[in-house]
């Protein structure tokens, strides 16, 4: 979990940094794969939680890029689509382990 939550911060940083309108934010996909491999039962729910956070911190702290709007869209979108690819993996994970029980 400790590579997950260290590669989760330096893409944060990353994405601080970037100017907004680059497609930085779908590093976060990094970490949400790694959260699979935890042993933790809970690991892609927090990785999804914490991803939004950062995402949000991420559009107020990067300079300027494009106009705020289209940022605005692009990371809206892209929180939607990162949520639901957080359920599907979540309700895999689940069922990996109900499966490992029988």
């Amino acid at each position: 979990m400790i590579i997950v939550a260290l590669t989760l911060l330096a893409v944060y940083l990353f994405d601080t940094v970037t100017p907004l309108g680059e497609p930085v934010w779908l590093l976060y996909f990094v970490p949400l794969i790694l959260s699979l491999w935890s042993s933790r039962d809970y690991a892609v729910p927090i990785v999804c939680i914490v991803t939004i956070i950062f995402l949000t911190g991420g559009f107020f702290l990067s300079p300027p890029g494009v106009a705020v709007s289209i940022a605005l869209v692009y990371r809206y979108v892209f929180a939607l689509v990162f949520i639901s690819v957080s359920a599907i993996l979540w309700i895999i994970r689940r069922q990996q382990i109900f499966a490992e029980m029988l």
